[in-house]
């Protein structure tokens, strides 16, 4: 419905990438299932395409909000409190100015967790076939405990900017 109904291509062409999620995520879990011996590999593909649609799925935020400019301009007018950090993340974190400040800094929270779910997945690729990556064991030989880690910090920074995101534009 999206490709024939092209009337908000700002938006939609988000949606379209989102939502090709789903038969990747299919299509990949056959081959998987098929070809187990080379799953390492389909996997790198699909992680690839997810990372992408992370990307997409803050930039259609952004869109949905009204854009970069109108969002900028509202974030502005909110309260300086959601700029703050909870108790521990102070400790780490200095407050974010509301307006563009705050909007580049959840964007660069999310946008991180692109990059390092990119260069984890390439080496992950890289540190299979060496017998280096060890999925599943906790080795401080391997690569997996490592990679684990950093995905996992990541990610928690992720869905912490989106949070603080969604308070600073819930109305």
């Amino acid at each position: 419905k999206h490709l024939r109904h092209w009337y908000m291509p700002d938006v939609q062409k988000y949606v379209v990438r989102i939502l090709w999620m789903v038969p990747l995520y299919a299509i990949q879990s056959w081959l998987s299932l098929r070809f187990h011996n080379a799953r390492i590999y389909i996997d790198t593909i699909r992680d690839l395409y997810e990372a992408f649609v992370i990307q997409s799925f803050v930039y259609y935020l952004v869109e949905l909000l009204g854009g970069e400019e109108r969002l900028t301009l509202s974030l502005c007018n909110r309260d300086a409190a959601l700029g703050e950090h909870g108790f521990l993340l102070n400790k780490c974190l200095s407050s974010w100015e509301m307006g563009a400040e705050f909007l580049a800094q959840c964007k660069w929270g999310v946008l991180q967790y692109v990059v390092i779910k990119t260069v984890a997945t390439l080496l992950t690729a890289v540190l299979e076939p060496l017998g280096l990556y060890g999925e599943g064991t906790f080795d401080f030989g391997k690569g997996y405990v490592y990679l684990s880690f950093a995905l996992n910090c990541s990610v928690m920074y992720a869905l912490y900017c989106l949070v603080k995101l969604f308070h600073a534009t819930h109305t």
